[in-house]
């Protein structure tokens, strides 16, 4: 495979407490439910002609995320444009999903910038790399958070209102200078595709004190995630950019 440098879009997320996990689980088992990941994503992958949320207006192409997985972490990267941050967020809020049915539950983020990429020889060299690491490390729940660079352009627009909610209250202190406030609104997903609670599957995870605030942090948030379900209805009629 070529070594491409480009902007990319690039997920980093580590499963919470994976040291006690590895303690109690066989590393074949794991390595299935990494598996299970990795089709959780390409299960939302797409080709042909579809509708684009730009205008309503159709295109066509192929959208592909690729992925990687190392000890504790997974990884999923494409292309930078505002489809392919649509088609990986939606992917995201699949993978957040499964990953808390079979109780690997995840943190982390989603940069973007300059980076060469080469699966085969394992190279991943650029900046997204360490800011995805850097904005992962200063949050306190089972989710996603976009980093600092989607507050400047060309990164700072292309959000889909279904796919991403504004929220910080996850944050350790001074955690805000390393993203933008705005998260992978996966409750939504759930809602929309799971009958069992949300609730009740994250207080199932809630076994480890070290984490509890974790867990507290992502309870609230799927909370703000319900309240929150149709947000965007409150800026009908405003003019475009007053948001």
């Amino acid at each position: 495979m070529e070594t491409l440098e480009r902007d990319q879009l690039f997920c980093f997320l580590d499963v919470l407490g994976f040291s006690n996990l590895v303690k109690s689980i066989n590393l074949d088992f794991l390595y299935q439910k990494y598996k299970e990941l990795i089709n959780a994503a390409e299960k939302q992958q797409r080709d042909g002609i579809f509708l684009s949320s730009r205008s309503g207006h159709p295109f066509f192409g192929y959208e592909r995320i690729n992925s990687f997985y190392f000890s504790d972490t997974i990884i999923f990267w494409c292309p930078y444009d505002v489809h392919h941050l649509e088609a990986l967020a939606t992917s995201m809020k699949e993978v957040m999903c499964r990953s808390i049915e079979i109780m690997l539950p995840l943190r982390g983020a989603i940069s973007v910038g300059r980076a060469r990429l080469n699966l085969e020889e394992k190279v991943f060299i650029g900046e997204p790399f360490v800011k995805a690491a850097n904005a992962e490390k200063v949050q306190k729940w089972i989710g996603i958070t976009l980093s600092n660079e989607f507050r400047e352009p060309p990164f700072n627009g292309g959000f889909k209102a279904d796919c991403f909610l504004q929220y910080d209250r996850h944050l350790k202190d001074g955690g805000i200078s390393q993203v933008t406030p705005l998260v992978i609104d996966f409750p939504r997903q759930w809602r929309n595709t799971r009958k069992r609670s949300l609730v009740e599957a994250i207080q199932a995870l809630n076994r480890d004190p070290t984490f509890s605030d974790y867990y507290v942090n992502t309870l609230n948030f799927i909370d703000f995630s319900e309240k929150s379900d149709r947000w965007w209805e409150s800026y009908a009629g405003k003019a475009e950019g007053s948001i």
